[in-house]
């Protein structure tokens, strides 16, 4: 019995070995192709009045290890001194700009601006005060083809301020848990944007970010895919550094978070509605 069990976990491990390369080898492939003419992914990031966070964020997806792809900068009616950060990535080959005059209010109408804009097949979302890990396109590939989903996202690192910040601390994990289905996504958001990838088909088939959704957009967003038969998956491994400040966004409607949660839960039903 135990030289059987011996023989099992060797062809368990050559198995395994075999398919890592194979899917090592499809990356490869796409990694070879032009991003300019033929971007794999479309990383999306709404730009509100970031400078050095912006820069920083920019800079992590430019420092992937994984170079098929084209960066997307939506400007939402950004002022001046944030404008021009994003004019500054203007030669870079792998970088489209588009400039909103007046602010919404809400990132929901710059990413979807980027998705409408997107040349990739897969859609990739940072906001302008994260980090990216350098294998997060990479790693994200991976999962997609041998898990054969639709999404993916990926744990974070907190990047605190003063060193804690809102009961968070420096260096602190968080969004670890791998299972994503309806039924969990019902008890809460269990995936961060800025980790996440999406097949861009699955947004053209059951629509992008509702922009009544003010708060809690994202989590809408997921509920949505997953009711509609979208697979997903979240690997333990740390995609991003989000920044935890007294700036973030979210920090405006916390204290309703109840009255988000439900409207999330209210809507996302409609999905196949939407186009």
């Amino acid at each position: 019995m135990n030289s059987l069990k011996r023989l099992y976990r060797f062809f368990r491990g050559c198995f395994q070995s075999a398919s890592i390369r194979f899917y090592q080898h499809k990356i490869n492939s796409f990694n070879s192709v032009s991003a300019v003419n033929y971007p794999l992914f479309s990383v999306i990031i709404p730009v509100y009045d970031r400078t050095q966070e912006l820069r920083e964020a920019i800079d992590s997806i430019l420092a992937q290890t994984f170079v098929n792809f084209e960066l997307l900068l939506v400007c939402d009616g950004s002022p001046r001194e944030t404008v021009e950060v994003v004019r500054s990535y203007s030669d870079n080959p792998h970088v489209k700009s588009f400039f909103f005059q007046e602010n919404s209010g809400t990132p929901c109408r710059g990413r979807n601006k980027g998705i409408a804009m997107a040349a990739g097949k897969i859609i990739a979302f940072l906001d302008s005060d994260d980090i990216a890990l350098p294998y997060r396109l990479e790693r994200t590939l991976f999962h997609l083809l041998s898990k054969k989903i639709d999404v993916v996202g990926g744990a974070i690192e907190y990047l605190t301020e003063e060193g804690g910040c809102r009961g968070f601390e420096n260096g602190q994990i968080g969004f670890t848990t791998q299972e994503c289905t309806y039924d969990l996504f019902l008890q809460g958001n269990r995936l961060s944007i800025c980790t996440v990838a999406v097949k861009k088909k699955c947004l053209e088939q059951f629509g992008a970010f509702r922009k009544e959704m003010r708060y809690r957009e994202d989590h809408e967003l997921w509920l949505r895919l997953a009711y509609c038969g979208c697979t997903f998956y979240n690997s333990p491994e740390i995609f991003a550094k989000y920044r935890v400040h007294d700036r973030n966004a979210e920090l405006t409607y916390l204290e309703n978070d109840v009255h988000w949660q439900e409207m999330a839960l209210s809507l996302h039903r409609n999905g196949c509605e939407l186009r």
